[in-house]
């Protein structure tokens, strides 16, 4: 068979684009099994750091920021997914979150524990050496005692293996539904706490910070 120098070159083409073609696809597979190779593994050092690099820790809060931005980053760069990029970043997610809130719930503790010393105080004063003949009077007298103790421990164990969006709610909730924190306290708690709020909704939503300067000061 004899071939014209068109239909030569054209053989040569349709050769060079088979083994361009394969060299693709071999390279796709290479992508996608460094994908699948690095989503456990980055999933894991962000799980870790997370965990680690949290606020009165070693590791702050810039620093990790910059770790789970850098593997995001060189995740997108081979092709993974948003929705993986998310599930990947849970656990930054949540310990993030879980730290904005408990900021909060410390302040709220510290209202709570000043009540509870307060009607401590009120309690060792009315029994003060002599024993105790009247149980309904003492009993009137240690229920805002253990009431604040209560909320004190509904409120330092509020978030743990909680889902991180329903944090705030949670939060929120536990204020509202106070006994021992009065009204006029919460109304300040919540003026004074408003823009701190604001980040963490934020932060919810978004799954970034509201207020960089502030959180990723150091």
């Amino acid at each position: 068979m004899v071939l014209t120098q068109f239909e030569w070159h054209e053989i040569k083409l349709l050769g060079m684009e088979a083994k361009l073609r394969d060299t693709i696809n071999d390279a796709e597979k290479v992508l996608e099994s460094l994908r699948k190779v690095s989503l456990p593994i980055s999933e894991v050092a962000i799980s870790l750091a997370s965990r680690t690099g949290r606020l009165d820790t070693s590791t702050s809060n810039k620093d990790l920021y910059k770790l789970v931005t850098s593997i995001s980053s060189e995740l997108e760069q081979i092709g993974v997914k948003q929705d993986e990029l998310t599930a990947i970043k849970h656990d930054w997610f949540y310990f993030t979150t879980f730290d904005m809130c408990s900021l909060l719930s410390k302040k709220i503790i510290t209202i709570l524990q000043s009540h509870h010393e307060e009607a401590s105080e009120i309690y060792h004063q009315w029994i003060g050496n002599k024993p105790i003949t009247d149980t309904e009077k003492q009993l009137e007298l240690l229920k805002p005692v253990r009431d604040a103790n209560a909320e004190i421990g509904e409120f330092r164990n509020a978030f743990w293996k909680k889902s991180y969006k329903d944090i705030p709610a949670i939060l929120k909730k536990l204020i509202d539904d106070s006994k021992v924190l009065t009204m006029n306290e919460k109304q300040i708690f919540w003026k004074e706490n408003e823009e701190s709020w604001n980040d963490v909704l934020y932060f919810i939503e978004k799954n970034e910070f509201r207020r960089p300067e502030i959180w990723l000061v150091a």
